[in-house]
């Protein structure tokens, strides 16, 4: 951005830049949200489907079960419990159930001692189908493998019984054969009969507990069900996502845009471009067309009322203000660093608003390359600037009724054999306009743009001022500095800058002025 470096920006600029770049924001949005709603449209619905399981894990046997031990080891129970269910015995059984291979993605619940088995297929009943038979088969599998623990739990203390029964079948009939001492085969005897006593106590709790697990442990808390609607494309998210997304594209790209683009567009931009030199005007385009496009008409708008008037009021009020501090005025060269800048337009419409109020006017159009002043005020393009410099005649001043408010006074640029440069730069051309100088009360010269041609360095000298007239949109800030440095090398006096074609919303004079009650208060 030539206004500034993207780190220096602020929210005023930053709304500059939506406003300016609109379009192409309103485009990538309206292109990434398109994008979304054919990339949706394209993909394959998914549904999802979940079946619970209630799983019981154990915990320490403490009293206070919400102790940071007993929630470590359910925690961990609870673990065990998802890694059985994802492990290669449940799958393979879940698919020989289905008959196809399977899978389903296992969570356990954070606050509950539970399993979810979820499913997602482009079938809602297949997902439903597919949850069940993977919760069913884990049930059928943990059960079984509680069973299988407590049958070899069983086996090794029934083959210990049948031990203990042999051990003390020997025992009994040693101490039968012997008539010495027997306390100590009576004590042998004795310590297997407390083994087997606790043997068979376990055996019983091994049934009840077998009993219970079957019963209790682990079941399907809830089926799954055939989802109603598909979850994936999801409309919303995927609409809300390229919203977001276009507006952040939409906004670098403005960013970009603005980083290479030079050209003159706000009044900030000028008055950076014009260093040290105020900003006197900002004059929105006359008419605009129902497309939104100016209108490239060579006429007068005498209209007292609306924007492009206001505007034009408040740059002969600038104009004033530099007069009053100290700086006399009477003649005024206005100019552009290229041409169909709106200087002409600029030129007519600030002496209509001078000699409202109440100065003698006159205008002299010195662009002899495109003469255009004698269109906007409909006169005969001859006994012209041209026709009095090369000494063919004296040129002709047409006054002309201003509005019905003072008097304003023409010179058409004229015809000439000579070259415009010749005629611009010779003595006659400085007297002529010293001479008008001291008849009128402000001589504004319609100059040829500074860049193309170099007719405008001598008359730069001749005035008391020159006033440089930019279009927004078109001139860029390298062109600004150009020019510049061609009015410097004419020592002239750069009075300041005019922004020319500007919105309405950029002059200020877009709404409460320039209606009929604005008119009555002057």
């Amino acid at each position: 951005m030539a206004e500034s470096s993207v780190g220096e920006l602020q929210l005023a600029d930053y709304l500059d830049i939506v406003d300016r770049r609109k379009v192409t924001i309103a485009a990538l949005v309206a292109l990434t949200l398109a994008l979304a709603v054919v990339l949706s449209a394209l993909q394959t619905p998914q549904f999802r489907a979940s079946a619970r399981v209630r799983v019981e894990v154990g915990t320490t046997n403490t009293l206070d079960d919400q102790s940071n031990t007993s929630t470590s080891v359910r925690s961990r129970n609870l673990q065990n419990e998802v890694e059985f269910a994802n492990s290669d015995r449940v799958a393979e059984a879940a698919s020989q159930a289905f008959g196809e291979e399977i899978s389903a993605v296992v969570a356990a619940s954070n606050d509950s001692d539970t399993l979810t088995f979820t499913v997602v297929d482009n079938d809602a009943d297949t997902a439903a189908l597919i949850a069940n038979t993977f919760a069913d088969s884990y049930v059928n599998e943990r059960t079984s493998s509680a069973a299988e623990r407590f049958t070899d739990t069983t086996e090794v203390i029934s083959l210990r019984l049948a031990d203990i029964s042999e051990q003390r079948s020997t025992l009994e009939a040693q101490r039968g054969q012997t008539g010495a001492d027997t306390s100590g085969i009576d004590n042998e005897l004795a310590a297997l009969s407390v083994e087997e006593t606790g043997l068979r106590s376990q055996l019983g709790q091994i049934d009840v507990t077998s009993q219970l697990n079957n019963s209790t442990s682990v079941s399907v808390l809830n089926a799954a069900e055939a989802p109603a609607g598909a979850f994936s494309p999801s409309w919303v998210r995927n609409i809300g996502l390229a919203l977001v997304a276009g507006l952040v594209l939409g906004m670098g790209v403005a960013l970009v845009r603005e980083s290479l683009d030079n050209t003159i567009l706000t009044k900030r931009s000028l008055e950076k471009a014009i260093d040290g030199l105020p900003v006197l005007g900002t004059i929105p385009s006359p008419q605009r067309n129902r497309f939104g496009t100016t209108k490239k008409e060579r006429r007068l708008i005498t209209s007292r009322t609306g924007a492009f008037t206001e505007a034009y009021r408040s740059l002969h009020s600038s104009i004033e203000l530099g007069q009053a501090a100290g700086h006399e005025i009477r003649s005024i060269l206005v100019t552009s660093p290229n041409a169909s800048e709106g200087k002409s337009t600029v030129a007519s419409h600030l002496a209509i608003a001078f000699a409202r109020a109440g100065a003698s006017v006159i205008v002299v159009d010195a662009d002899m390359h495109n003469p255009t002043q004698h269109q906007m005020f409909s006169i005969r393009n001859d006994h012209g600037l041209a026709d009095q410099l090369s000494n063919i005649r004296s040129a002709e001043i047409v006054t002309e009724q201003a509005s019905g408010e003072g008097l304003l006074s023409v010179i058409p640029s004229g015809t000439s054999e000579l070259p415009p440069a010749d005629l611009l730069r010779s003595v006659a051309a400085q007297e002529f306009i010293e001479k008008l100088s001291y008849a009128y009360d402000l001589v504004i010269v319609d100059s040829p743009p500074l860049r193309p041609v170099v007719d405008s360095i001598p008359l730069a000298r001749y005035v008391d001022a020159t006033l440089l007239v930019t279009m927004r949109g078109q001139t860029n800030a390298n062109e600004v500095e150009e020019a510049l440095e061609l009015l410097a090398r004419a020592q002239s006096r750069p009075l300041g800058g005019v922004l020319n074609g500007a919105d309405e919303s950029q002059t200020g004079y877009g709404y409460g002025y320039g209606t009929n009650a604005g008119s009555k208060r002057r």
